[in-house]
């Protein structure tokens, strides 16, 4: 069993953690397992993020009882941390259908934030994908057409042992992956043969990289996943028997280190005023390869410096499918609709209206760490995070027929002496283009230390920020006050 004090020990030196790990000799054939014959039906996993001990997952592999030919995946997540002080909750459950072959035939997902929920189902028969996506007041489907062998995500721990591991081999799947709900690309490759003093045996050293994000696995010839590593180290997985996976419940309620804000602050500055600022020039490190800092408005980047300048002309486009409503930000509710007819009786204008809604979401909006899918869900809790507040920043500007678009980025904290990741919101104003707002600072034009990365509201929308947190870092900034 993986001892997590070795664990969190490896976190602490995975610059050098190549002498944990060495070659093991001449590698055997590899062994004939198929889904039929699995030896490992159900394994528990213990979870490690950045030296902290934060939950566990379960994984179940069985015949499908009523479904003959058909075998089930079952995944199980819980996972418990802090977050700017807030004692948060994840957990989700996946049920995946799969044939002899481990090609996806029907999938149901089912996650819960903070209390929020969100279910993904559906179906692939080898020609289309059909897509269900269900959070508070909001339901959303999607066919989308097949070209290739479509594997769950959730079958990567299997496709190279069916396949047969062997050093040197490398492999391609198009998978779904339910937390985005999208089709991407996996690779697969199997890099080496090695023991280590963390587990048992020697084992198959192998590298998947999906959605920008790389994570290295030491498998036993059978199957049987030892050790995973991702996020270069941060984030790292270990087998344990159910009762230790379990025990997370009690240490994380004990556990009252930040470990999320630890590891994506970009420290710098101070910088005064930083509510107020109206220039700012910062240079980032780190940026990886084919990542494009945006330009627009009064944003200008080149390379990893750029400029924000508010008093610059505002950002142009088609404003007219930011009117739409979405899953996230359903403004034809009509209890969204309501609201927002209440908030903005009377304004006379688009910055009328955009202030009465800040103003409203001040008063009875509280601004805590606490996650959410859907507008409908801040309402029904009366508190969010960022993102929670501009998906219903979004949802109301956009049943009042202001566009209105999420983007995201890092902001300056002057309490937590850097940068960190944050979501507000552009709001088109006629005559002038894209306003940055901030509805968690009530900010009707975002402050200068606003810098965006990206824009989206759906969970795929924010992969690219995969490959930059944890990464990057502020070379220099300044700013100057209006």
């Amino acid at each position: 069993m993986m001892r997590f004090l070795a664990l969190a020990l490896l976190t602490a030196l995975s610059g050098c953690a190549t002498q944990y790990f060495r070659d093991a000799g001449a590698a055997p054939p590899p062994a004939s397992v198929t889904l039929e014959t699995w030896p490992h039906r159900d394994l528990w996993v213990g979870v490690v993020f950045n030296g902290e001990k934060i939950g566990f997952t379960r994984r179940t592999l069985r015949p499908a009882a009523d479904a003959p030919g058909l075998y089930e995946i079952e995944s199980e997540a819980a996972i418990r941390l802090r977050f700017l002080g807030i004692d948060k909750r994840v957990n989700l459950h996946a049920l995946d259908r799969v044939r002899p072959d481990l090609t996806l035939a029907t999938f149901a997902y089912e996650h819960e934030i903070d209390g929020s929920p969100l279910k993904v189902s559906g179906s692939a028969d080898g020609k289309q994908l059909k897509i269900i996506i269900e959070a508070s007041g909001s339901k959303e489907q999607r066919t989308l057409p097949l070209t290739e062998p479509l594997y769950p995500s959730s079958a990567l721990s299997y496709l190279p042992v069916v396949r047969g591991l062997a050093v040197g081999r490398r492999s391609r799947f198009s998978v779904l992956e339910g937390e985005t709900q999208k089709v991407a690309e996996a690779e697969v490759e199997v890099l080496g043969w090695e023991s280590s003093p963390l587990f048992e045996g020697p084992a198959f050293k192998v590298v998947t990289r999906l959605l920008g994000m790389e994570s290295t696995s030491w498998i036993s010839a059978d199957g049987r996943p030892l050790l995973e590593i991702a996020l270069n180290g941060v984030l790292i997985s270990g087998l344990e028997d159910e009762a230790s996976a379990r025990r997370y419940l009690v240490e994380a309620s004990l556990n009252k280190r930040d470990a999320m804000v630890d590891f994506s602050l970009l420290r710098a500055g101070p910088l005064p005023e930083a509510r107020a600022a109206a220039r700012m020039e910062i240079v980032l490190e780190g940026v990886p390869a084919g990542f494009e800092l945006p330009s627009d408005g009064g944003q200008t980047c080149r390379n990893s410096r750029c400029v924000i300048d508010r008093t610059a002309p505002l950002a142009q486009g088609d404003p007219a499918r930011y009117l739409k409503p979405t899953l996230a930000a359903p403004s034809n509710l009509a209890e969204i609709a309501s609201l927002a007819k209440t908030i903005a009786a009377g304004a006379t204008d688009e910055d009328d209206r955009i202030a009465r809604i800040l103003a409203w979401m001040d008063a009875n909006i509280a601004k805590e760490a606490v996650d959410s899918f859907t507008a409908v869900d801040v309402l029904r809790e009366r508190r969010a995070e960022c993102q929670g507040h501009a998906y219903l920043f979004a949802a109301l500007a956009r049943a009042l027929g202001i566009p209105a678009r999420i983007v995201n980025g890092i902001v300056y904290s002057p309490e937590h002496g850097g940068f960190l990741y944050h979501t507000w919101n552009e709001a088109w104003i006629a005559g002038r283009g894209w306003q940055p707002v901030d509805a968690t600072f009530g900010q009707p034009r975002a402050d200068a230390t606003h810098l965006k990365l990206i824009e989206g509201e759906q969970p795929g929308d924010l992969v690219p920020l995969v490959g930059l947190v944890g990464r990057i870092r502020v070379a220099s900034v300044s700013t100057r006050a209006r």
